[in-house]
């Protein structure tokens, strides 16, 4: 309907867990944002993403050859959560990784139904195993990207010594069980993890930034499912969630005004552990009112995972701010 209603616009989206905005707060129907000038765009379609992106890799090659680089960024949908997000960066690294263009996106979710499969869609057809991009370049300004990060580092630190990585497993920390170096840590029972995990992911220390792992559940041998893959000899820091808030959510809002000062509109990308976290603790009103406060026009949504500069990470929030 969109696609053939504005036919030269490009139309890029996907199936949510939640959405909101200055408008309210859905988990049903639709919810679009138009940008009318001052942008332009340049998209296409990666396929095949749980198996071998690489093969039409050569999309993201044709659409990067169609625009400026200064003041772009590359904003992306995966449609297969869960199994590839780490080869679909490892893609577009391997394009576009010495471009300077910035990168972002999120893995889509279906609301209310976790088994039901995700779709995104370009230009009015939808897609699964797919992954669809925009290179959207401002001609009005800066663009800012920035992180919002919710934990922060215990005095808990672990080395992955037995990990399956495309089952996205840890079966041992520093040579013992992972389920039971977690525990231990946490100082409470093994059979207690599954439920106290939530509040405590894993982090993976990137200099003076950390990278958010989210934890999918325990099993029974003693090993830990992760939403996202941690590398054999990855060391790890149990996270815990920080004190206050709104001190974070100002954080991130001053962060954004230093980068691009009051935004013209945002793109805000919510995990939906994060949206969990927010529904369960009757605090998703109080934070989309944050966002209203501070970012005026804005589109937001909630995904099983989110990327971020060719990395894949769990409950995070980014916030992309177009000057």
């Amino acid at each position: 309907m969109l696609s053939n209603s504005f036919p030269d616009a490009t139309v890029i989206g996907m199936t949510s867990d939640v959405m909101y905005s200055p408008k309210g707060i859905t988990r049903t129907g639709l919810s679009v944002m138009a940008i009318t000038s001052q942008i332009k765009v340049a998209s296409g379609v990666v396929f095949e993403i749980s198996r071998y992106p690489r093969r039409t890799a050569d999309s993201i090659t044709a659409a990067l050859s169609g625009i400026e680089k200064e003041n772009t960024v590359c904003f992306e949908f995966n449609a297969s959560a869960g199994s590839c997000e780490e080869l679909v960066m490892d893609t577009f690294h391997e394009v576009m990784g010495d471009s300077g263009i910035p990168m972002c996106g999120c893995s889509g979710a279906a609301a209310h139904n976790p088994d039901r499969p995700a779709a995104v869609s370009l230009n009015g057809i939808l897609y699964s195993d797919a992954c669809v991009f925009a290179f959207i370049h401002n001609e009005a300004g800066r663009i800012g990207i920035v992180k919002e990060i919710m934990f922060k580092q215990t005095r808990h630190f672990f080395t992955a010594t037995d990990v399956d990585c495309d089952e996205r497993r840890v079966y041992e920390f520093d040579h013992k069980s992972a389920t039971s170096v977690m525990a231990n840590a946490l100082a409470i029972p093994e059979e207690e993890l599954a439920s106290n995990a939530f509040y405590h992911p894993l982090g993976r220390p990137m200099g003076d930034d950390i990278d958010v792992i989210g934890v999918g559940g325990t099993n029974k041998d003693g090993s830990v499912d992760f939403f996202t893959r941690i590398y054999n000899q990855t060391r790890v820091a149990l996270l815990e969630p920080k004190e206050n808030l709104p001190d974070v959510w100002k954080e991130t809002s001053e962060s954004i005004h230093e980068v691009v000062g009051q935004p013209s509109f945002s793109i805000v990308i919510n995990c939906f552990l994060r949206t969990k976290f927010f529904i369960e603790n009757n605090r998703f009103e109080e934070y989309n009112n944050a966002l209203t406060s501070e970012y005026k026009d804005y589109i937001g949504f909630s995904g099983y995972g989110e990327q971020y500069m060719y990395r894949h990470l769990n409950q995070v929030m980014l916030i992309v701010a177009f000057e």
